[in-house]
């Protein structure tokens, strides 16, 4: 059973991950031809371009950190006896990763901030499963629990995707 959930978790990360790939590098569009031909960088954290306003850096920096939760659920789940510090590296490492990919392929504009919020999410993520596994008691159930929650959401945003690209046919 233990193997059986391991491998659904596997495969949710998996999903995660594709999602969160098209999410950061190709900004939910369908034709790579769509996408802004952007390449900049900011190395000064929480710096902003005052002419777009405060409400839509809030919101910006409210989606990164939330995109990067469920990243340190599947790290506890998937990796339960790895060291907190790989993972924080894991976490960190994959948002430098996508901003660098952004400045790389002009997909975006490569940001210092969103790697801090990206790695606070997904730090969050981790005191978040660690939590729930405490109060259920046991790491099993905790993955049972997570894996069915992951699913859910996992089929929800797969069928909206779904009706996207249904829609812009």
């Amino acid at each position: 059973m233990k193997r059986k959930s391991n491998c659904l978790a596997t495969i949710l990360f998996l999903i995660y991950l594709a999602l969160l790939v098209w999410i950061i590098l190709f900004k939910l569009q369908f034709s790579i031809s769509d996408l802004d031909k952007v390449r900049s960088i900011n190395l000064i954290p929480f710096h902003y371009d005052k002419e777009v306003g405060a409400a839509f850096h809030l919101t910006e920096v409210l989606e990164n950190f939330l995109i990067f939760v469920p990243m340190g659920i599947y790290l506890q789940m998937l990796l339960p006896r790895t060291k907190l510090y790989v993972k924080f590296m894991l976490i960190a490492g994959t948002s430098f990763l996508l901003e660098t990919m952004q400045y790389i392929l002009a997909v975006g504009r490569s940001d210092i901030t969103d790697v801090l919020t990206n790695t606070a999410g997904g730090l969050l993520g981790l005191a978040v499963y660690s939590m729930a596994a405490r109060l259920i008691g046991n790491r099993i159930k905790a993955n049972r629990l997570f894996s069915i929650l992951a699913g859910i959401v996992s089929v929800v945003v797969i069928g909206l995707l779904g009706l996207l690209l249904f829609a812009n046919r």
